[in-house]
């Protein structure tokens, strides 16, 4: 099988013998695939290695049958983008949700514009919470996993002024303390604006984050994102050492 022209995005690369690449790639098509790049790591005759950008849109082309493609050329499309500081962090996140939790080659076209956009719009203005919120959601639906916010578990209608929790693969339940707010409480008024797609509250914006945290981590089974402590690491760096 051979395919060429595929537009897609570099989500991780490591070295692979010693000239070599392995490269896992999101395409528009195709989904997650991992290819060998060989001697994308080897100097031409003017000493320059072949490159291939993350955060930008290539046109791949790959050939071979089984779960391990051949990448036979990568082609950016226009320049190369660089990530920095925060910005990259966010990238590193969102990449590494893909890679992670995206099964190899099932074809995802709508959460690929969704992401192109998104990868645009850290390019150009930096990091936006609400629609890596959004994104996040979406990758949660395009799995099989949409989170169902308008119902309990056992069917009833949310009421805005209760608190339940949320466990994978049951939805919500109602917490027996309606006094006790504690780090699983999701309020119900906040779930229904979640679901509404008003985020003009800031409370619905950390409702969404501990929600979609919480799922997300369930579905990575205990593995660890490394974009995570690489953050978290940042974070205590830039903190003044009388400080810490």
């Amino acid at each position: 099988m051979r395919v060429d022209g595929e537009l897609g995005f570099v989500l991780h690369t490591a070295p692979y013998r010693e000239t070599s690449l392995l490269v896992d790639l999101f395409t528009k098509q195709h989904g997650r695939l991992r290819c060998v790049a060989k001697g994308f790591r080897k100097p031409n005759k003017k000493g320059i290695s072949r490159a291939i950008f993350p955060y930008t849109e290539h046109q791949f082309s790959w050939q071979g049958n089984g779960e391990l493609k051949t990448l036979t050329a990568a082609d950016a499309l226009g320049v190369p983008v660089f990530l920095k500081q925060e910005t990259l962090f966010t990238g590193l996140y969102i990449n590494e949700l893909l890679f992670r939790l995206l099964h190899a080659q099932d074809s995802h076209e709508h959460l690929y514009e969704q992401y192109r956009q998104f990868v645009a719009q850290l390019a150009d203005t930096g990091p936006d919470e609400l629609m890596l919120r959004r994104l996040e959601m979406l990758l949660l639906e395009e799995l099989g996993y949409g989170l169902v916010l308008d119902s309990d578990s056992q069917g009833a209608p949310v009421n805005p002024d209760r608190l339940y929790q949320y466990i994978p693969e049951q939805g919500l339940v109602e917490l027996f303390n309606q006094h006790k707010v504690n780090k699983v409480a999701l309020k119900g008024g906040d779930l229904l604006a979640l679901l509404e797609g008003d985020f003009s509250q800031r409370e619905v914006m950390r409702t969404s984050k501990k929600l979609t945290r919480r799922v997300i981590d369930f579905y990575l089974e205990g593995r660890q994102l490394h974009s995570r402590e690489l953050y978290r690491q940042h974070l205590m760096s830039a903190i003044p050492s009388s400080s810490k």
